[in-house]
């Protein structure tokens, strides 16, 4: 992983998978989507990829059922970063590739 400046990480390709970062903290870790011509960019949040409204329903449905909320990975929105002075902790290949290898220890299989 490595920290860079927003101007940098504008020119990074989608789907660079990245986090936020101030100084000795980094925050969730989200998938880039494509930078815009205004100075911003879209971004893919891990655990928020649904239309708020209809997620609210389907969470509120499996808190009262104890049912399964599918969860969609390709719904990015609009990220109006517009502080300069951000910085992002941006994942190697490397990084992401050792995520998945530990990702798929949590898959479980119905026998």
């Amino acid at each position: 992983m490595k920290i860079i400046n927003r101007e940098e990480f504008l020119r990074l390709p989608e789907n660079t998978l990245y986090s936020k970062y101030t100084p000795y903290i980094i925050e969730k870790f989200e998938i880039k989507g494509e930078s815009t011509e205004y100075g911003d960019f879209y971004s893919q949040q891990i655990v928020d990829g649904f239309d708020e409204c209809e997620y609210s329903k389907a969470l509120e449905y499996a808190e009262q059922n104890g049912s399964s909320v599918k969860m969609y990975f390709y719904c990015p929105g609009r990220d109006d970063c517009m502080n300069e002075d951000q910085l992002f902790a941006v994942w190697d290949n490397e990084d992401v590739l050792a995520l998945i290898e530990r990702l798929k220890l949590c898959v479980k299989y119905d026998d």
